[in-house]
């Protein structure tokens, strides 16, 4: 089981996000719930969903606490660890699902919209990863990448999402090679 497990999933205020957050509760886990609480594009920010779903948690009977950096900043991803540490003295498992959509064809596609996608979902992951990995490698831990058909197949008018998504693959590959041990 996951009694006492600790648990930081990122974009964990809405759809996927909060479904593992809970998930992972329901089975005993302690959740750092992060998300920036920005709109699906990526714009803006709110404490609101992050806190919304700890308070979820809480009425089943779970503990958690609300996060609300962004995974884009390397010092937002250590204060998510430091988070689990500061109130569990551990972390577990780190499941990296933040996520944003800038969908446009590709000749219509600007280099802004391409960089944020690619910055939150495999910069992201990249900060995430390598906040979290001392903490995980004390006792062992799993590291959970959520990654796309659009980035093994292709989606019109995602080639943004599609590459990012694809070099999370590749990045999670790579990771359970080197961590193996």
């Amino acid at each position: 089981g996951l009694k006492g497990r600790v648990v930081l999933v990122t974009g964990a205020g809405n759809g996927i996000g909060r479904a593992h957050a809970l998930a992972f509760a329901r089975e005993g886990a302690y959740v750092v719930v992060n998300d920036l609480g920005g709109a699906r594009d990526g714009v803006g920010a709110n404490a609101g969903p992050a806190q919304s779903v700890v308070e979820e948690i809480v009425a089943l009977g779970g503990q958690a606490v609300a996060n609300t950096d962004s995974v884009t900043d390397a010092d937002g991803a250590e204060r998510m660890v430091a988070a689990a540490l500061d109130r569990w003295g551990r972390l577990d498992i780190v499941v990296n699902n933040a996520g944003i959509l800038r969908d446009r064809s590709f000749l219509k596609l600007t280099e802004p919209e391409w960089d944020l996608v690619v910055a939150v979902h495999l910069k992201g992951a990249y900060h995430v990863c390598k906040a979290a990995i001392p903490a995980l490698a004390r006792q062992g831990g799993s590291i959970i990448n959520t990654t796309s058909v659009s980035g093994l197949l292709g989606n019109f008018g995602q080639s943004n999402y599609a590459a990012a998504k694809a070099g999370l693959y590749g990045l999670t590959r790579v990771l359970a090679l080197e961590l193996k041990k």
